[in-house]
């Protein structure tokens, strides 16, 4: 995440993903902690309308549903940890949300091209994030109700590739 961008105006509603975007995001993009990826207004402005992160993760197969973990190794399974998320007030219910859940999607197809990724998960912030991600065909835990994935294969079909 380059420096250029106006981070401090951000706000969407949650101190700790405001937070995250104008303390630390550069600092762990840098570091290889997590990649983060902004939206900016097409008019060419620097003000941040949202952002996501992503790293990579793994899925305990514990954790998976049952009708999920037939055929799967009872190790740690490959996974993509979209780790926030988040639409600044001022453009909330315009869809941005979506888009930048469909471009890390996006992103995970590109990267299970090249290594093993068998879904992407989210920790939802609350129960109305849990919603937001249960619209796009995400699939809780079964031992943390906030937590969820979505299979690659699923994604692969959305995407058509």
């Amino acid at each position: 995440m380059e420096k250029k961008y106006q981070r401090d105006s951000f706000d969407c509603g949650y101190a700790i993903l405001n937070d995250y975007l104008k303390k630390y995001a550069r600092q762990n993009d840098n570091r290889g902690i997590a990649k983060t990826f902004v939206a900016i207004p097409a008019s060419g402005s620097l003000k941040i309308d949202g952002y996501y992160t992503v790293s990579a993760s793994v899925i305990e197969y514990e954790s998976l549903p049952k009708s999920y973990n037939r055929g799967m190794p009872a190790y740690p399974i490959p996974a993509m940890l979209i780790g926030k998320l988040a639409v600044d007030n001022s453009v909330k219910g315009q869809g941005l949300g979506g888009e930048l859940l469909a471009d890390a999607l996006y992103r995970a197809v590109r990267a299970s091209q090249e290594i093993g990724i068998y879904a992407v998960r989210v920790d939802a912030i609350d129960f109305q994030a849990k919603e937001f991600y249960l619209k796009y065909e995400f699939i809780p835990f079964q031992d943390n109700e906030l937590s969820l994935f979505l299979p690659m294969a699923t994604i692969v079909r959305e995407f058509g590739e």
